[in-house]
């Protein structure tokens, strides 16, 4: 009699078990996703950020320089976004969640900055 209260509690136990591995390999692909949508809209920054460079050559002399004070601004956004990925690479599938709200953060000042930036080349 003993041993199927033993039974049922060890059953229930594996039963747990199984859907906390599920639920952890769940995170796994959310946060895989998620990285590699970063990874890709980093990469599309940086070629934006060269076809700012680009069209800065266009620009007279005193425009230039506020231009390189923004670009500046820019870079530093984009050094921390790229800090921000490290850190969502080397996250765990428990922590991961407040990593991705930073970095989203961290994605939405520099597309302000992009943009703000490229609203100078559309009045011109």
């Amino acid at each position: 009699m003993r041993r199927i209260p033993v039974f049922i509690i060890l059953l229930v136990c594996f039963i747990f078990i199984g859907f906390q591995v599920a639920f952890s390999q769940v995170q796994k692909e959310q946060k895989g996703e998620y990285q590699k949508r970063i990874e890709t809209t980093l990469k599309e920054f940086k070629q934006k950020l060269e076809e700012l460079k680009g069209k800065a050559r266009e620009l007279k002399q005193d425009a230039e320089k506020e231009f390189n004070q923004e670009m500046k601004e820019l870079e530093k956004k984009e050094e921390a976004a790229n800090k921000k990925l490290k850190e969502l690479k080397s996250s765990s599938t428990k922590t991961w969640e407040k990593i991705k709200a930073e970095m989203d953060k961290a994605i939405d000042e520099l597309d302000k900055e992009y943009n703000k930036m490229m609203s100078h080349f559309k009045k011109t």
